[in-house]
């Protein structure tokens, strides 16, 4: 892989409400585009009871430490909010670009971009392994270490990958055919496994029980269950289309949505009739939640402008950071669980910023 040098900088700006140094005539621009950019596309969100107490703010959960200034770090698609990742390899962030990847050492504060076969649309790194979602139906499996690129077409109708992700010793795919899919990453990408919706499935998260939850193009959340392949969950969380789900890492029982009407809806599978808890964001779609590396933390990344970080011991407090542009990924650190970063692109400069959680 031909690595080439970007132009990278660092902010120590401890603004909290310009973390990325923008010029005051800068910020006036972008939030006047904001303003125009503020019109009712979606349904808003339905309003639940739920078990779980009203929602607090408090902006005491992490703090904003560096703004490491890293070129083209936007989306490819605007949809595709899971282009930032970071595997085994320390302080290594990788971020996908349209036909590149960029690599982002937060150590060395040193940047590298390389051009890959795939159109990419996000990424997944276990270990030293990456995975890349491709626009043609392809996955890039690329060994970190030596530099090996395999590429796999995965469906023959060449249906965009929405989404890769690996879990535990498989990589589980999901795409625009309805396909979700399964396989063995080891084994020159085995499929292993195979379930068709009838709708795009625009995200996919698993569980210790081999419970697939997914959601896409359709109203409904579902949980799929692999060993028998049936559906033992459909839900109702949202007024528009699904786009994210994700499994609370150490309590697998929990399950988080979010859509395109702006909210995110948390669920105890054991009791799923009525919510534990509801986060209605300001104005725009929830297209990324993540939890925290030890499950601590809830991450919703609303598509423009706004992350907030919901504290998931009773889900009742939170904290809303505010930036300039759009949040193109999050990564919790691999050596740090207390550290996570989240990518951003807006028309003055693309970065990486760095959090992490105050004690």
């Amino acid at each position: 892989m031909i690595l080439q040098p970007l132009q990278q900088l660092v902010q120590t700006n401890r603004d909290k409400n310009n973390f990325q140094g923008l010029t005051p005539h800068q910020r006036k621009r972008y939030l006047d585009h904001r303003q125009a950019y503020k019109q009712n596309r979606y349904k808003p969100p339905k309003k639940f009871p739920t078990q779980f107490p009203l929602i607090k703010k408090d902006d005491t959960q992490y703090q904003f430490r560096l703004f490491h200034q890293v070129q083209n770090m936007k989306s490819a698609h605007f949809q595709s909010k899971y282009t930032l990742s970071m595997g085994s390899i320390p302080n290594l962030l990788l971020h996908t670009h349209f036909d590149q990847i960029v690599f982002y050492d937060v150590a060395k504060l040193k940047s590298d971009t390389t051009r890959i076969p795939v159109e990419a649309l996000g990424l997944d790194v276990i270990d030293s392994v990456c995975a890349v979602a491709g626009m043609s139906g392809d996955i890039l499996i690329i060994n970190l270490l030596n530099g090996k690129l395999e590429k796999h077409i995965v469906n023959q109708k060449r249906d965009f990958i929405n989404h890769v992700h690996f879990y535990q010793n498989y990589l589980v795919s999901n795409d625009n055919g309805g396909f979700i899919r399964i396989f063995d990453y080891q084994n020159g990408l085995k499929e292993i496994f195979s379930y068709q919706d009838k709708a795009s499935v625009n995200l996919t998260s698993v569980n210790d029980s081999k419970q697939i939850a997914y959601c896409g193009d359709r109203l409904g959340l579902n949980v799929l269950d692999v060993q028998s392949g049936t559906i033992i969950h459909s839900l109702e969380p949202h007024t528009e289309f699904g786009f994210a789900v994700a499994y609370h890492p150490s309590k697998s029982y929990q399950l988080a949505s979010s859509s395109e009407d702006g909210s995110a809806v948390i669920y105890d599978l054991r009791s799923p009739k009525v919510p534990i808890q509801q986060f209605i964001g300001s104005e725009h779609p929830i297209y990324n939640i993540s939890f925290s590396k030890n499950g601590s933390h809830l991450f919703l990344a609303e598509s423009n402008s706004y992350l907030h970080i919901l504290n998931t011991s009773m889900y009742d407090s939170v904290q809303s950071i505010e930036m300039h542009g759009e949040i193109s990924g999050i990564a919790n650190d691999t050596y740090d669980e207390n550290r996570f970063y989240f990518g951003t692109s807006c028309t003055f400069g693309d970065g990486i910023c760095e959090f992490f959680k105050m004690n």
